[in-house]
Parts: structure tokens; sequence; C-alpha cells
């Protein structure tokens, strides 16, 4: 029996939390996940992604208030090829300003 391995990767990210679970099913495309109290599991426990978010305090810059929150996203199981993957889908999903 293998024993999987996780690696995390956090992220400062410049987005409300009601946003971020709207955003969701894109970013997730189909995948099956649960959501509970600011986190979201994805697949299963030898292969799987878990995530949790928490705001932070806004950046300010000048007069403008940029709204931002922490995302912590924990792969189990997964390649870094399957990490690539996941991580261009999530990207696009909460892409802004088209660019």
């Amino acid at each position: 029996m293998s024993m999987s391995t996780s690696e995390s990767v956090v992220r400062d990210t410049a987005i409300t939390v009601p946003d971020f679970f709207r955003l969701l099913p894109r970013a997730l495309d189909g995948e099956r996940y649960t959501t509970t109290d600011g986190s979201v599991a994805v697949g299963d426990a030898d292969h799987g992604v878990s995530i949790t978010i928490r705001p932070l305090e806004p950046r300010r810059i000048a007069l403008l208030k940029i709204d931002r929150c922490e995302v912590v996203l924990t792969f189990t199981g997964y390649t870094s090829e399957e990490r690539e993957a996941f991580f261009i889908r999530f990207d696009r999903a909460y892409q802004r300003g088209g660019g």
C-alpha cells in the first residue's frame, strides 16, 4: 500500500469570501466537492484537494481599498502535472480584468 503525500500552496488573493465561493464551481470545472465553514474538500483522502479560505485585512493604496483573502490549497496524491493542470483551471476562474 502506498502512502499519499501532501503539498500545500498558500495564496494571498484579491477577492472576497462570498466571491470565492460564487466562482468555485467554475474553478473546479465539474469536479464534485463539499463545503463547510470556510473550507472545501475535492476528491477523497487519497487523491484530493483541501481548500481553506479566510479573510485578510484589506490592502489600502491611497483611497483605494482592495479586499483580500488567504487561500490555502493542500493537495494529496497529486502529481506535479495534476497540480499544474488544477491551477490552470483554478487561476483562469479567478482571473480579474481580462488579463
